[in-house]
């Protein structure tokens, strides 16, 4: 229990910094387009610190999981609904509403804005984090050579089974998790590839398939059956199956497409040939494969602005399914806010467990993440929410008429309404998670 409470307290400190970021994107805004900030708060609840600036109270509010950022205008707002009155044109110097509706939409654009860029920023300094990754030789086989195991009628016939996969254009295949990473790049493309056969040079070209998921080039790793790491005495890091079920092994896939539960392998150890049983169908090993330290190749800011235009997508898909009703689609990918807060702290966790680097770079990765959902998330078109205030912004600029503050109160309320049913579905994704799941 003491580690799920460590794990939610840390996940709650990395939502709460990344949604005071937030508020200080709206507070940035509002001093450089004249509005004064009458506080600013990194927490919610009780301050147990603060520093009176010029203009604005600088506070530490006890609940470190949130901020927020209050703006002049309350009194202007109290005192036009007392003396009933249909605009705001009496306001003080610094107010909110003595502004216009432009300074207001850019004062309230300025949040989601800011976990957009923080977003970019995050991503691109996890670029710069050298990372431990898998490397094996690009040796490939087309997956036709096991259509049972891989179910697929895919067929790649310019690669022949133990293809080494070298270049494709100018980008050298540094293994086998390269090349992977460049064909997702280029999906849909027919590639230029260079591979050796029988130690001969042959240029060719991986053809996509049109499938429901997108494309696939219908290739896969030819890896080497040599055990890495072993939960068993009887098998030891460096044994090379070679034969199985009394079949002739060339690669791991041919393990995998033994379809008895119990079988004979026969290893090879130091010249040496060895007998052993694999039972109910469970292999007690890991294959081998080198690790090799991995930095991005992109510059940081590209690789940041491209991940995280590829993450503010998918979140504005699942917020259009969420809008539009199809729940099912949106809850398949949406977390409640203690689950993601457990995830995060957990993650991180384990990730720093196998290193520093790989650790911080989970952190940032995972941090982005609830940047860009931060993001997406605000431009809701309710009231309260920014993108509800963009929204009364907009329609005031189009009519050149600003709403009446009865009307304004009125639409605050409905907003507060809905954003209070929308925390109740969230917190029941928790529920579920935790006693339904």
């Amino acid at each position: 229990m003491l580690i799920y409470l460590l794990y939610l307290l840390f996940g709650l400190l990395a939502i709460g910094f990344v949604i005071f970021l937030h508020e200080l994107g709206h507070f940035t805004a509002a001093r450089l387009l004249g509005v004064d900030v009458e506080v600013l708060s990194y927490g919610m609840g009780p301050k147990i610190f603060s520093f009176q600036g010029p203009k604005t109270e600088y506070r530490i509010s006890l609940f470190l999981f949130g901020g927020y950022c209050r703006m002049k205008g309350s009194l202007d707002l109290m005192k036009a609904l007392k003396d009933d009155a249909r605009s705001m044109d009496k306001t003080e110097a610094g107010s909110y509403f003595g502004t216009t509706p432009v300074v207001r939409f850019l004062i309230y654009l300025a949040g989601p804005l800011m976990n957009f860029l923080l977003a970019v920023l995050l991503l691109a300094l996890s670029s710069l984090i050298p990372v431990e990754r898998l490397s094996d030789p690009a040796v490939v086989t087309p997956i036709s050579e096991y259509r049972t195991l891989f179910n697929s009628n895919i067929i790649q016939s310019n690669i022949q089974k133990g293809d080494i996969l070298i270049a494709s254009g100018k980008h050298i295949f540094e293994d086998w998790q390269d090349a992977e990473d460049f064909i997702k790049t280029h999906s849909g493309e027919i590639i230029p590839v260079t591979v050796c056969r029988n130690d001969k040079f042959i240029e060719t070209e991986l053809i996509p398939t049109k499938t429901a998921g997108g494309y696939a080039y219908g290739i896969t790793l030819f890896q080497e059956p040599v055990i890495g790491r072993s939960e068993s005495s009887l098998f030891l890091p460096g044994d090379r199956i070679i034969e199985a079920d009394g079949k002739k092994i060339e690669c791991t896939l041919d393990i995998y497409s033994i379809t008895s539960d119990n079988f004979t392998v026969l290893i090879e150890r130091d010249g040496k040939l060895i007998e052993n049983i694999i039972e109910n169908g469970h292999l007690p090993f890991a294959w081998y494969s080198n690790i090799r330290d991995s930095r991005d190749s992109v510059s940081p800011l590209l690789y940041g602005l491209k991940r995280s235009a590829s993450m503010f997508v998918s979140a504005l898909r699942t917020l259009g399914a969420f809008i539009t009703f199809h729940l099912e689609d949106a809850l398949t990918v949406m977390t409640g806010p203690v689950k993601a807060a457990e995830s995060i702290g957990h993650i991180t966790a384990i990730a720093f467990q196998t290193s520093a680097p790989s650790g911080l770079r989970s952190l940032l990765l995972l941090c982005s993440i609830i940047s860009i959902s931060l993001s997406v998330g605000n431009i809701l078109p309710i009231p309260t929410f920014d993108g509800g205030q963009m929204l009364i912004n907009i329609t005031e600029m189009i009519y050149r008429r600003e709403l009446s503050p009865r009307s304004y109160v009125l639409l605050q309320i409905i907003g507060m309404i809905l954003a209070l049913i929308i925390m109740i579905m969230m917190y029941s994704l928790d529920v579920k998670a935790y006693f339904f799941s």
